[in-house]
């Protein structure tokens, strides 16, 4: 048996790119980004107003002052050319439009007041550059924006239509295959017998690996029959394989001896944690593999904690460290092991959020995450933590 923090590490070991490819931007939303970002050109591309008013030059500028208005410039219009400066004129310009040469101040509409083809302004006083974005202030041309490896969302989606990139490359996603075991099993639309339960697992897992943006996935049942499983994790394709049930040390629990004999390579079973102790881990080719205990609580702490960051890794995402929040209240624990519990953020204005425990039956409560806002650790080598102690807090979803 091995620590959660050596289980990891043989994990993330495994994680490799799945590939990449290239996608229209409209569908990219949620996937990540797998090339370098660089500006074509300057932005803004050109001095821009940033609001409606009058252009001057600064140099010529007095409160009070006729100015003769020699053109007018909306947003797209290409640059004035051929038209005669003077001192004491001014453009009316549009928020947006290309600031011409050589004015530059634009001294907004509700200061002036336009009269006959002039225009003259209360302001006491005006500078260079005032309510002009210059070109090239926000990126200049070929500067390289560092957001490879980031999901794209709305700012990241916009930034890359402003770029003129509409085929980003992203990072391939996995296909994903479940295998549920367990002859007590059956499908949620089923009317289970006295000593049966519906498959939880399957949706929990299918919802969890939907965060990621992974959609293809494919779940398939099998009953505590070693010739049967063979025949299901032989057909398996697919990425990564998952299968959830019949890895402890039961008479029925046939799946590390199942992969094995199939050639699976075993990394490690078993990790000093509860829940989710008995964790196999292993991998065959490319195809990694993944058999969680079946309990309810014990398969989202296993995707949260190992399979999660795995997915970041391969994707190239940085990974997401766990916050470090204070207990509402005290706990103790009688094991050696490594406790992941329940938890929801109790917020007070005026002072630091804390977590307080939530109420669940062990890892089987079907209940035990909900209203839950994610997992606190409670140390493997620490038998009580005082109310105000400062433990580790994963999120159910990574920031």
């Amino acid at each position: 048996m091995i620590s959660v923090a050596e289980a990891r590490a043989l994990i993330l070991k495994e994680a490799s790119s799945f590939g990449v490819e290239k996608i229209a931007l409209e569908k990219s939303v949620g996937r990540v980004l797998a090339q370098s970002v660089v500006a074509d050109r300057d932005y803004p591309p050109f001095n821009r107003s940033v609001m409606d008013g009058y252009a001057v030059m600064a140099e010529d500028y007095a409160p009070g002052q006729d100015y003769r208005i020699e053109a007018t410039v909306h947003a797209g219009d290409a640059p004035l050319r051929g038209m005669k400066v003077t001192n004491l004129s001014a453009v009316k310009i549009m928020t947006g439009a290309a600031v011409p040469t050589p004015y530059n101040v634009v001294i907004r509409r509700e200061d002036a007041e336009e009269k006959g083809g002039h225009v003259r302004f209360a302001v006491a006083a005006v500078k260079s550059g005032e309510n002009i974005s210059k070109q090239g202030e926000d990126l200049k041309k070929k500067d390289r924006i560092v957001i490879q490896g980031r999901r794209i969302d709305n700012a990241t989606l916009g930034l890359l239509a402003s770029l003129g990139i509409h085929q980003p490359q992203v990072s391939r996603l996995p296909t994903v295959e479940l295998l549920s075991t367990g002859n007590e099993v059956v499908s949620p639309s089923q009317k289970p017998g006295p000593t049966q339960i519906r498959n939880s697992n399957a949706y929990a897992l299918r919802s969890l690996l939907a965060d990621l943006g992974i959609t293809g996935f494919r779940a398939q049942h099998v009953a505590d029959d070693p010739q049967k499983l063979k025949m299901r994790i032989k057909a398996a394709t697919g990425d990564i394989l998952m299968l959830t049930g019949g890895v402890s040390a039961g008479d029925t629990d046939h799946v590390p001896e199942v992969l094995q004999s199939l050639g699976y390579k075993k990394i490690f079973h078993k990790v000093a944690m509860k829940p989710g102790k008995p964790l196999w881990f292993g991998a065959k080719g490319k195809k990694k593999v993944f058999a969680i205990p079946g309990n309810p609580l014990s398969c989202q702490v296993i995707f949260r904690i190992f399979i999660e960051p795995f997915l970041r890794r391969s994707f190239g995402m940085p990974d997401a460290l766990p916050l470090r929040l204070p207990l509402a209240e005290a706990r103790r624990k009688k094991d050696t092991l490594e406790n992941f519990f329940p938890v929801k953020i109790a917020s007070v204005p005026g002072s630091v959020s804390t977590l307080s425990q939530l109420p669940y039956n062990g890892s089987g409560d079907i209940r035990a995450a909900l209203f839950s806002d994610g997992l606190a650790v409670h140390p493997a080598a620490t038998s009580e933590l005082a109310r105000g102690a400062i433990v580790d807090f994963y999120p159910w979803r990574a920031l």
